[in-house]
């Protein structure tokens, strides 16, 4: 007699495994830094580009793309659209290389480390969820020689200073298929991490080092929505609450002749910003897609300043293309997916009345990793300028590589019982 069986219990260690990696791989990205920007001393360092899946080769785009094939981290709403009975696990490593240009003189720096992670699964036909962790905002910056004069005084000291770490971003997402062309999605963030600096002033033969950790978390909300008026054409939108984070400062003062003295204290709140991006996307001949996405933050609103610089109001715009041959199976490069984005931002800092711009281009491919058009090895390379060599700005060239894996699997297995 024969009988076909549904095992409908859940493999625990498909969740398991990637959780336990979420949680080291956060604890771990909090010490180490993936930014060798100079513009990493403002606010909380530099905010991340890179996320899950092919968003990077597209310019960053992905607001109205959908979680068919991958997860789209970049609207909740996308997670009605992970096929049934499918897991998806997704992660990705970064490496830049980055010229820095002031006044005549150069400096190269090279940094690489982890980019994301995340999982996602449906709850039903209709639902879905997904949990990511990426970095939300990364510092590294050195500054050396300041020059400070002692006050009533014709001696002066020099100072180095140096900052590391950043925040880290571990989001939900959870999306419902409200009607056959309507998705709605929300998300919750949970973010934490620690800034770190350390200032070694040198006077005479003495040296005066201050450690300063700076610890950050909060929480933050979003919603999304996506709606496909014609089979080929989806449109999207987004918005990111505004949200504080609360901060503590550990610093320690070192003396070269005098023991240690250590303390703590509350630091002032930082407040994030209103954020809304709506996007479009489109297909053709089942080959080509092109993507479109605008987003705009709020700064203004914020009513914050920094020490060197103004916030002000930001605004991103990134276009995508995604070719599919779609060809003959049996040929290689006819299964790899190719991909071209354009990504502006304007920045969110003006430093001496001049706004810290940032143009970046993308250049993607996806190579499949099996024949289901799910699990695939996406490679990414991006060139970007940002700010410019003027009234004391530094320009920064980067060449940034991106590698992402992205596998698909199955929750429940047919089996069949002789």
């Amino acid at each position: 007699m024969q009988y076909t069986m549904m095992n409908m219990t859940i493999n625990i260690s498909k969740l398991l495994t990637p959780l336990c990696l979420l949680v080291t791989t956060a604890l771990f990205s909090q010490s180490n830094s993936l930014s060798s920007s100079p513009y990493s001393l403002f606010g909380m360092g530099t905010f991340n580009t890179s996320n899950t899946g092919k968003t990077v080769g597209l310019g960053n785009t992905g607001i109205a793309n959908s979680s068919s094939t991958f997860i789209n981290n970049l609207n909740p709403a996308s997670m009605a659209t992970i096929p049934l009975k499918t897991f998806f696990f997704d992660v990705g490593l970064k490496s830049e290389y980055g010229v820095q240009i002031e006044d005549g003189s150069k400096d190269t720096k090279n940094v690489a480390n982890f980019s994301n992670m995340a999982f996602g699964f449906p709850l039903t036909k209709k639902s879905g969820v997904s949990v990511t962790l990426i970095p939300y905002t990364s510092v590294g910056y050195g500054i050396s020689n300041i020059k400070t004069d002692i006050e009533g005084s014709t001696s002066y000291f020099l100072s180095n200073i140096e900052g590391s770490g950043g925040l880290n971003d571990l989001k939900l997402n959870y999306g419902y298929k409200l009607l056959d062309n309507l998705n709605i999605g929300a998300t919750g963030s949970v973010l934490f991490g620690q800034i770190i600096e350390t200032e070694r002033s040198y006077i005479g033969s003495n040296t005066l080092t201050i450690y300063d950790t700076n610890s950050y978390s909060g929480f933050q909300f979003g919603a999304g929505i996506q709606y496909s008026p014609l089979e080929n054409v989806t449109v999207g939108s987004v918005i990111t609450f505004p949200s504080l984070l609360d901060g503590t400062q550990n610093r320690t003062v070192s003396q070269f002749y005098d023991s240690d003295i250590e303390y703590d204290q509350d630091l002032d709140a930082f407040e994030l910003p209103l954020e809304v991006g709506v996007g479009i996307q489109t297909e053709f001949m089942d080959q080509v897609s092109v993507s479109l996405d605008y987003t705009k933050k709020f700064w203004n609103d914020t009513d914050q300043t920094d020490e060197l610089g103004t916030f002000v109001d930001q605004n991103i715009l990134g276009v995508g293309v995604e070719f599919d041959p779609n060809g003959n199976q049996l040929k290689f490069w006819n299964t790899v997916e190719y991909r071209a984005g354009f990504n502006y931002d304007s920045g969110y800092l003006e430093i001496n009345n001049h706004k810290v711009h940032d143009y970046g281009f993308d250049l993607g491919i996806g190579i499949p990793l099996r024949y289901d058009g799910f699990s695939m090895l996406n490679i990414a390379y991006t060139y970007g300028k940002k700010g410019q060599v003027y009234d004391g700005l530094i320009q920064e060239n980067y060449h940034m590589l991106t590698l992402n894996i992205s596998l698909a699997g199955q929750w429940f297995v047919k089996r069949k019982i002789q």
